[in-house]
């Protein structure tokens, strides 16, 4: 929790894993959704399960994209270009 308290300050993009302990990235994308002032930053989550839930539950509670692992830093940048 403490790190998620950190970000409030005005950070545009955030990468995070699904799995975390502590807070699963499901649990952290609804609280930006519901604790952090619009308009909300860019969520890209990443995750190491390829099962379609994982996917579904990260977009439906707020993420703009899922990469999986291992993580594509070519696409990841691609991304990042696409969205700015």
């Amino acid at each position: 929790d403490k790190h998620f308290y950190a970000c409030h300050a005005r950070h545009i993009n955030v990468l995070s894993d699904i799995n975390m302990p502590g807070m699963t990235g499901i649990e952290m994308l609804i609280k930006i959704n519901t604790e952090i002032p619009p308009p909300p930053p860019i969520v890209m989550m990443i995750t190491a399960y390829t099962d379609k839930d994982n996917y579904h539950q990260a977009m439906d509670n707020g993420a703009h994209f899922v990469f999986n692992k291992p993580l594509d830093f070519h696409a990841l940048k691609e991304k990042l270009i696409e969205l700015q």
